[in-house]
């Protein structure tokens, strides 16, 4: 029953999705494989050995786990669209953003990651129209829609070493890109039509991250490589196509830019914990954009002594922010994205067992600049720290029933 449960949630992530209006440009939402509490914390923790840590970017935090590790999470909100013409809307998603099972063997790790690397989903209907060359109006409803998802399934190996924790993470990328569009025209004496493009884009990929705690200090480095996802191109048509254009012949559908991180976790006063990771996305190297990009996050928690104090200062408490510029540009102009952060945890009765909850307010582009903005608030609930293998123990034994002397036996 728990395999099934596990593949149940693999094909569920993929029916799940979240909106940007931005999504015609490219895949707005990026994932960085922080858990929920990372997430809470201002989207960081690739280098956070203080705890039991599900965030898998970087292979060697896999180290941090001692016992088999079950760990993921469900995100789900409301987006706001706004255009330069005073146009509003509200839209709402949901997004598995991970699922990891780690398992150790003294000083190895062996752990499985899938995620949500980028996505972008959007649908738009408007009611139109265009003059032909004989001076005639035709009034038209346009419907456009689009799906885009990138996930990435991860076998990793971390190998514990009082020297330096080392990682590596063989990755498979697989996404598929959706284009609808459809024209219905107010007068029945003319065509409609529409037509659908899909793709689909597979290839694998690669990860290497080390980590180190020093003290009341750990940090961490990444590195993952530049991937060319290779795929297959199928178009829909209710009519023939005006020409040849839709022909595709590019040996690639869609790229992976090669990155790397670093990130910083300090701890002090026992309590406390301070974050910092900053991402660096090297679209220049692809063909797709051509500009780097960067987004740094900083974070800080409150992680209370347990069994320790008064009620409210057993809460746990972590707030932060990231900001973040997209690798495309809408209007010819950058794209940024900002946004702020809070979480906490509910323990359950066993050790090392909670459920994470985190808040993120996010806001990407403006008005002024891009003719088009949107906003997020979006609330996710996450489960850590659940040993899936380890079974009941038995709290009956087995014991001999006494019995009775021959002698008082009638």
């Amino acid at each position: 029953m728990k395999y099934k449960l596990l593949i149940s949630l693999l094909v569920i992530s993929t029916a799940l999705f979240c909106n940007s209006i931005f999504s015609f440009k490219g895949m707005p939402l990026q994932y960085y494989g922080n858990d929920v509490y990372g997430m809470g914390m201002g989207d960081t923790g690739a280098a956070d050995l203080f705890r039991i840590n599900p965030n898998f970017s970087n292979p060697s935090v896999a180290t941090s786990t001692n016992k088999v590790l079950f760990s993921t999470a469900v995100s789900m909100g409301y987006m706001w669209y706004e255009d330069a013409d005073g146009n509003s809307f509200r839209d709402d998603g949901m997004v598995l953003p991970y699922f990891q099972i780690a398992v150790p063997i003294l000083n190895h790790r062996l752990a499985f990651s899938f995620n949500s690397i980028a996505s972008g989903d959007l649908e738009n209907e408007r009611d139109t129209y265009f003059e032909t060359s004989a001076g005639d109006t035709l009034f038209y409803n346009e419907t456009n829609r689009l799906s885009s998802s990138l996930f990435k399934a991860e076998g990793i190996y971390a190998y514990k070493n009082p020297i330096i924790n080392i990682g590596i993470g063989a990755s498979y990328y697989l996404g598929h890109r959706i284009r609808y569009w459809k024209s219905d025209f107010d007068d029945s004496n003319l065509t409609d039509t529409k037509y659908e493009i899909e793709k689909t884009f597979k290839n694998p990929g690669f990860s290497i991250g080390l980590s180190k705690r020093i003290n009341q200090l750990s940090i961490g480095l990444t590195y993952s490589n530049h991937v060319k996802l290779k795929g297959d191109v199928e178009y829909k048509f209710d009519h023939d196509p005006w020409s040849n254009s839709m022909d595709y012949t590019d040996d690639y559908l869609f790229e992976v830019a090669p990155s790397i991180s670093g990130a910083f976790t300090y701890r002090f006063l026992e309590r406390y914990k301070a974050s910092l990771d900053v991402h660096y996305d090297m679209w220049e190297d692809t063909d797709l954009y051509d500009k780097n990009v960067l987004k740094a996050g900083l974070g800080f928690a409150y992680d209370p002594l347990s069994g320790y104090g008064k009620w409210y200062e057993r809460i746990p408490i972590r707030l932060g922010g990231y900001i973040r510029e997209l690798p495309f540009e809408a209007d010819n102009a950058k794209i940024s994205e900002q946004a702020v952060t809070f979480g906490t945890s509910i323990p359950l009765k066993s050790a090392n067992k909670k459920i994470e909850l985190a808040v993120q307010y996010l806001s990407r582009g403006n008005i002024d600049d891009n003719n088009l903005s949107d906003r997020s608030l979006m609330f996710t609930f996450g489960i850590t720290g659940f040993d899936i293998f380890k079974k009941r123990p038995k709290k009956i034994e087995h014991r001999e029933i006494p019995k009775a002397d021959k002698g008082l036996v009638k």
